[in-house]
């Protein structure tokens, strides 16, 4: 018997979701927006725009102008943008 399975019930209980649908309006978050500017850039990057969904939290992003991010991305690296 696992001693840790009251833990994870616990805290996958606050776990929220995060799902989007194709043409929602995100920001890229994490060190990939921050790659080359240095440690007082921002934390986002953006916005895009959903083009596809792939499938178990992947994403596929495209530019507003159309054109597409060349790889996929996980929700936990998108937030909702709202203007």
């Amino acid at each position: 018997m696992n001693p840790n399975i009251g833990q994870e019930n616990k805290y996958n209980s606050k776990v929220v979701p995060m799902s989007f649908h194709p043409r929602d309006l995100v920001w890229l978050m994490g060190s990939e927006a921050r790659k080359n500017e240095g440690k007082f850039s921002t934390n986002c990057k953006g916005p895009f725009r959903i083009q596809s969904v792939v499938g178990n939290g992947a994403y596929r992003i495209e530019y507003l102008l159309g054109k597409v991010v060349p790889r996929t991305w996980n929700a936990s690296h998108l937030k909702f943008y709202s203007s």
